[in-house]
């Protein structure tokens, strides 16, 4: 990147600004590529868009991330200016006298950006596992599942969505504000899953109308969205799902553990056997262990479902970022 470029420096500090924000992991972040010899003006424009900038003052991200982040700032500027701001430095040891406080809290947010005009802002567990589930926060595949339906919108226009083990609800956020869909539906076999889905809606959609004879239903843009909890073995008995015959299933990073297959492919055919199979579902997983991944599908198989796997969208085309370290497959299943 030319040193004097002043927009390829906007540009770059825009994307940087998107991978803090969502605590995309610091080994993902290409920190070779960082322009080199930055003035003083430079360096705080870049303090003002990750650690000083609005969303993290006022809902910030997690500390421990925050101060790695600059360990690996303020490493690359030593190495690479001829003066570091002094900004640089006061942040870390302001971060760094928060870090006795912050072990005590269980969530911090994560700010996930798709344009200059929409982001979403989620209070999110700052453990894998916490309170019993894995739902607590987003995973990679759920943001690799929203890039593949933002870059296919044809594939939910005017369709109703189910979402099965939505956890934090990222990706139904997503395709609801952004996607012209119908009616959605976001279910979870965890209360406190569920809980967080109607805070963020809260936050995210402020002039949605909560409905006060059923909690977590609103209305939105006159488009409907529901936060339920919906156990897989019990889908049957759900009233909304009946109801609602959803057009598309989706469900992401819910084939780790072999344990729940049987539970999940009974309510993946109970929503197909709802429409005479006239539905797409699409799951994204990350794959830790091909075997676990291959003992669903053939689950699938001896209910006579089809999978085809889709394209990932590459790096330099999505919307957002999250960690590649591992492959995540996007699986299309039809019947």
């Amino acid at each position: 990147m030319p040193e004097n470029s002043t927009e390829d420096f906007k540009s770059f500090l825009i994307e940087l600004q998107k991978q803090f924000l969502c605590c995309y992991p610091l080994h993902c972040i290409e920190w070779q590529n960082f322009p080199k010899n930055l003035t003083w003006d430079q360096q705080k424009q870049l303090m003002d868009f990750t650690c000083n900038s609005p969303l993290n003052q006022q809902l910030p991200i997690k500390v421990a991330y925050q101060l790695n982040f600059l360990k690996k700032l303020i490493t690359f500027l030593e190495q690479n200016t001829t003066e570091v701001h002094d900004e640089v430095y006061e942040s870390y040891c302001q971060v760094q006298q928060k870090v006795a406080q912050d072990s005590t809290q269980k969530y911090a947010f994560k700010h996930y950006i798709l344009s200059p005009e929409v982001h979403f802002t989620l209070r999110e567990s700052k453990s894998f596992v916490a309170e019993g589930t894995t739902g607590l926060c987003s995973w990679q595949a759920s943001l690799a599942l929203a890039d593949f339906m933002l870059h296919h919108p044809d594939l939910i226009r005017n369709k109703s969505l189910l979402e099965l083990g939505a956890g934090t609800g990222l990706c139904g956020f997503i395709l609801y504000k952004m996607c012209d869909t119908q009616q959605v539906i976001l279910s979870d076999g965890s209360p406190q899953c569920v809980d967080l889905m109607c805070e963020s809606v809260r936050r995210n959609f402020p002039s949605a109308i909560a409905n006060s004879e059923e909690p977590g239903k609103y209305l939105w843009n006159e488009k409907i969205l529901q936060c339920s909890v919906i156990p897989w073995d019990g889908i049957n008995d759900i009233p909304e799902v009946t109801r609602l015959k959803p057009d598309i299933l989706l469900a992401a990073d819910v084939v780790y553990d072999d344990s729940c297959f049987e539970d999940l492919s009974f309510a993946i055919d109970f929503v197909f056997q709802l429409k005479q199979n006239q539905v797409k579902m699409f799951l994204a997983a990350t794959v830790r262990n091909e075997h676990t991944l291959n003992g669903f599908l053939r689950k699938l198989d001896s209910l006579n479902f089809m999978v085809t796997e889709e394209p990932i969208v590459p790096l330099e085309e999505s919307f957002l970022y999250w960690d590649r370290s591992t492959p995540v497959k996007v699986l299309r299943i039809t019947r």
